[in-house]
């Protein structure tokens, strides 16, 4: 096996690896008090380090005992997206589209690390920055991720769906307009397209990873 293979296949695990993610959150979301609702509890309230309401003065009272384990989470979740990202470089077609969506997913993966590094109660600022260089960078990543994959029109049409939801719903969610289904909700709609194509572009690379060699897209 190459070694531009290898490290494909290895990108292609780390992308897959954000099912960890999804399955932290239901586990954490468990010992949560009161009930955690996922219309009105953001992701980040799993990850809060007090019991209280939050934000403070605010009818919303979180406590989420496991939140190391959230938190953990997050920064595990950046570090396999910037390394995936780096990893199944050669799968892509080489050109700027590729090389920015490239940099965008790391600075997505990057801020996901200052979101868990940073919960939401003690550094509002850099955690809020994290979230905003994942939602608005990483979804974009995703549309150009898309665009560099032709020779997979299925999942290239995917790629751009999933990153035009999630940019659709980060701004809404910073415009606090839910469409009805609460913060937390239209938060998950920014927050899930880029986890979920992760994995889906996990086994999708995992098959064949190395997919695009020639700068036209020709195998």
């Amino acid at each position: 096996m190459s070694a531009q293979m290898s490290s494909s296949l290895l990108g292609a695990v780390s992308w897959i690896l954000a099912l960890q993610f999804f399955a932290v959150q239901v586990i954490v979301a468990l010992a949560f008090t009161p009930s955690f609702s996922v219309a009105t509890n953001v992701i980040s309230d799993l990850g809060n380090t007090v019991c209280g309401p939050y934000p403070p003065g605010s009818a919303n009272v979180v406590c989420s005992p496991w939140h190391a384990a959230m938190n953990a989470s997050f920064a595990v979740l950046g570090v396999t997206m910037s390394a995936g990202a780096l990893l199944t470089a050669p799968c892509f077609r080489p050109g700027w589209r590729r090389t920015l969506a490239i940099v965008l997913f790391l600075g997505g993966g990057i801020g996901v690390i200052l979101v868990g590094l940073f919960p939401e109660n003690e550094r509002a600022l850099p955690h809020a920055a994290g979230a905003t260089a994942n939602f608005l960078g990483a979804n974009a990543a995703l549309i150009l991720f898309g665009a560099s994959l032709p020779s997979r029109p299925g999942f290239s049409a995917f790629s751009r769906l999933a990153g035009s939801i999630g940019l659709a719903a980060a701004l809404l969610f910073a415009s606090e307009v839910d469409l009805g289904l609460g913060a937390g909700g239209i938060e998950r709609f920014a927050a899930y397209p880029v986890p979920v194509w992760q994995i889906v572009a996990g086994l999708v690379l995992l098959r064949s990873p190395v997919s695009a060699r020639q700068p036209d897209g020709r195998r």
